[in-house]
């Protein structure tokens, strides 16, 4: 099972939306998962137990694990190839 963290500033709106976005594809893929959706001020909580950080915007800090950003989820404009990238970081 991968464990995924989905991030944006409060935790509630924006990572609700991406985290839909996400639980789609992996079900398509049938991958299973398990989401922690939260604050970008609480990655760091969660981060020793997860495979992939997705977020709503660029993180500076640089983590022992994949990040993603997808705002091209909320966009539309190269979701595609976020879908991809998600994908190859939990092969």
């Amino acid at each position: 099972m991968k464990r995924i963290i989905i991030a944006c500033g409060s935790g509630i709106a924006t990572s609700t939306i991406i985290s839909s976005r996400v639980t789609e594809l992996l079900d398509q893929h049938h991958i299973s998962y398990d989401l922690i959706q939260c604050s970008l001020q609480e990655i760091d909580s969660y981060v020793s137990e997860a495979d992939l950080i997705i977020t709503s915007m660029d993180l500076q800090k640089s983590f022992p694990i994949p990040k993603i950003t997808a705002i091209s989820f909320l966009t539309s404009i190269g979701d595609k190839e976020t879908e991809e990238a998600i994908l190859q970081a939990l092969k």
